[in-house]
């Protein structure tokens, strides 16, 4: 296993929405930015998609204004009433009907569009050719709009030749430019008028344009920070030989409605968001020819039938996702197919062992009820618990996954592959220690503090909580804003589901590398010795577990002691 991240440092910006996600942990910095966009072969698709999505979008903009204003209120209630009433009776009584009811009109209405994402830094030469193709829409919708001419009637020359001008910053038309425009039966106040509209309305100006220009360059991975991204995660992971014919890139999100705790159920090492963006990315690059030809020579020589496959697991419904399969040629597909199977029973038995931690369930379950009653619950707006997430939380294992792989570790040890045979320098071994333990840590005293004083420390029961502008909850109808997680995320009944203990890290490498970099980092000084995280060192030579104590000396575990307990 790797953090959900999987060491690609980015800034995500999705297609269909304004806004951008930190897709990293909060301790660093993003190392660029990405953008999804819509898959060259649907260009045809797109004004469709556009126009009803903008439909859409104008009505929820209208729907939110009558709700917001002092007079149209009352009215609305009368009017749209009898739709609300279908939503809440479908929610409450047949969730999961209405979840797949609602699924399919929204297919219908906005079919989904295939997306990729722009991995690679664009050269100069490219990002002035996607300015121009973006701002050319932009000249010609404008001039459309001051000289009532039709798409048609605009000549393509005079878009050309007014974008190089504005581009350029004239003062003074050109004879090209009046010409050119004259032949279209433009005059030259209507060109004056459009060149002022596309400046003060559009920001078509050279400066913006610039700036634009400075942001796209910034834009994506040169082809060293590929090759140098994957072959990183793969080491740390020991993961540099015996490749697969499929290799599974699998983040995590979750699903659940009328949960403003929503984000703590998704990935803490991207940030609270979904790892998608990051397993896509990662596998673009993993998947790179030139990327392998550069792994090659440092020494990790990936097949070429090896083809790496992003993933995203619903943790609250243990289904799996599968991106961007249109890339993989047809001699996968029925490897994919397999695969599918597998994750699919994986899941339902996933499913049946998550539903006998839930006290509301008292029979045992088969596999596909419990599939059903997951499902289930991330469709109820009335379920204050659609999963436990990370409660239970006590230990964070850095190592070989032949350690654990035999064991049942009940949903309460973070796992993260590491072969110290591979680290010689120990610089991986510093990464994982000074990042993903450090996540690892607060989410462990996150769900500490909530469990010993949830009043306190945590947010209360969800019962009474209200939303506050989308960015936090108090209780009823004033209070503070509340902090940490909800009595119902860490509580069962009276008794405290999560255990509230400090977390233990186990850690398979030479008590000597450790105690380096305990020695350089004073984050993990204090992490150790005053107690916050408790070390424990498997000495790889001898197979021997070592306990490391706040003075900084270490004491062998003896064996028979822990067995009598």
């Amino acid at each position: 296993g790797f953090a959900g991240f999987f060491g690609v440092l980015i800034t995500h910006s999705f297609w269909e929405h304004e806004h951008q996600t930190e897709q990293y942990p909060v301790i660093v910095g993003p190392k660029t930015e990405v953008h999804e966009i819509p898959r060259s072969y649907l260009e045809n698709m797109l004004p469709m998609y556009e126009h009803r999505t903008s439909m859409i979008h104008a009505s929820h903009t209208l729907l939110h204004d009558l709700k917001h204003n002092a007079i149209t209120t009352y009215v609305m209630v009368e009017a749209v009433g009898l739709f609300y009433t279908i939503q809440m009776f479908g929610k409450t009584i047949l969730p999961r009907l209405y979840l797949n009811a609602s699924n399919w009109l929204q297919k219908k209405l906005i079919p989904a569009i295939s997306t990729t994402i722009t991995v690679d830094k664009p050269s100069e030469v490219e990002t002035e050719e996607m300015l121009k193709v973006k701002y050319e829409i932009v000249i010609f919708k404008v001039l459309q709009d001051v000289t009532g001419l039709n798409r048609w009637q605009v000549p393509s020359e005079l878009v050309d030749v007014l974008w190089q001008h504005i581009l350029n910053s004239e003062t003074e038309l050109n004879s090209s430019l009046l010409e050119i425009a004259n032949n279209a039966g433009i005059s030259k106040d209507k060109l004056s008028d459009t060149i002022s509209r596309l400046q003060l309305h559009y920001g078509v100006e050279q400066k913006e344009i610039a700036c634009q220009k400075e942001s796209i360059l910034q834009t994506g991975f040169s082809l060293d920070e590929q090759a140098q991204t994957v072959g990183t995660a793969l080491r740390i992971m020991g993961l540099t030989s015996n490749f697969a014919r499929l290799v599974l890139i699998c983040g995590h999100g979750s699903e659940s409605d009328n949960n403003p705790y929503e984000s703590a159920l998704d990935c803490g090492a991207c940030g609270g968001n979904e790892g998608k963006p990051n397993a896509r990315v990662f596998v673009m690059m993993a998947n790179n020819p030139l990327v392998r030809e550069r792994l090659a020579k440092d020494g990790i020589e990936i097949p070429s039938d090896t083809y790496f496959v992003a993933g995203q697991v619903n943790t609250t419904t243990d289904e799996v996702e599968l991106f961007d399969l249109e890339d993989f040629p047809l001699s996968h597909g029925q490897d994919i197919a397999r695969m599918i199977e597998y994750l699919e029973e994986a899941g339902r038995r996933t499913s049946r062992e998550r539903c006998g931690r839930f006290a509301d369930i008292e029979n045992t379950l088969t596999n596909n009820e419990a599939k059903s009653h997951v499902i289930q619950r991330s469709a109820d707006w009335s379920q204050v618990r659609p999963e436990w997430g990370l409660s239970s939380n006590t230990s964070f294992v850095i190592g070989r996954r032949a350690l654990t792989d035999s064991l049942d570790l009940r949903g309460r040890v973070f796992l993260h592959s590491y072969d110290y045979r591979y680290d010689t320098e120990s610089k991986f071994l510093e990464v994982l220690l000074t990042a993903p333990q450090v996540v690892a840590q607060w989410i462990n005293m996150e769900h500490y503090f909530s469990t010993t004083d949830y009043d306190v420390y945590g947010s209360g029961s969800k019962i009474y909580h209200n939303v506050v502008g989308n960015f936090g909850v108090m209780a009823g109808p004033w209070s503070d804003l509340r902090l940490g997680l909800s009595w119902q995320t860490v509580m069962d009944g009276e008794l405290p589901f999560h255990e509230p203990m400090r977390l233990v890290s186990v850690v398979e490498a030479p008590r000597k590398e450790i105690e380096k970099l305990i020695a350089k980092h004073e984050l993990l000084q204090h992490f150790y010795h005053n107690e916050w995280v408790h070390l424990v060192a498997l000495e790889p030579e001898e197979g021997i577990l070592y306990r490391y104590l706040p003075t900084g000396e270490w004491v062998k575990f003896d064996k028979d002691a822990i067995d009598k307990q």
